[in-house]
């Protein structure tokens, strides 16, 4: 796998991954309204304050996954978000990989000394992937109805590795 930048190509290949409100949300939060559409992405993409990557299968080249960093050292905060794996490559350790490198990454770009992020309580997938790879749970931070189920919103952080 690698990492590069994503491509406004990239995000179309993103809206065909969320089929509906609910994985939406699961990925994104309460940032964007269904049905999703291409236009809400492209604002989404043109924050001067985010780093975009896209990881990218190294034998067929396919899109398998994107993920943005949010850095703010006046608020000191570095938050990893809106992380997605391509349905077709999840359960395969694509995730872990991705995840792995966005965080390096991460670290590597900034000095701030912790980095953030949030997970719904019922992803367990993402809330396995997230411990193993050194994230904490730090606290519930808020709840919101989707589809009229009341979802829970973890709060996780992860310092950086020094030494």
């Amino acid at each position: 796998m690698e990492l590069r930048s994503t491509t406004a190509n990239d995000l179309q290949t993103i809206l065909g991954w969320v089929k509906n409100n609910q994985e939406m949300v699961m990925w994104s939060g309460p940032t964007f309204t269904w049905p999703l559409e291409y236009a809400q992405l492209e604002r989404y993409f043109h924050n001067p304050n985010r780093t975009y990557w896209s990881a990218i299968d190294t034998e067929s080249q396919e899109l398998v996954g994107h993920a943005s960093l949010l850095i703010d050292n006046d608020a000191d905060l570095m938050r990893v978000g809106f992380i997605i794996v391509n349905p077709e490559y999840r359960g395969r350790g694509v995730g872990r990989e991705f995840v792995d490198a966005v965080v390096c990454d991460g670290f590597q770009a900034s000095t701030l000394p912790v980095m953030k992020l949030g997970v719904y309580a019922h992803n367990t997938a993402a809330l396995k992937l997230y411990e193993s790879l050194g994230f904490s749970k730090t606290g519930v931070v808020f709840q919101t109805t989707v589809d009229e189920e009341q979802w829970d919103v973890l709060d996780m952080a992860r310092p950086a590795v020094t030494g």
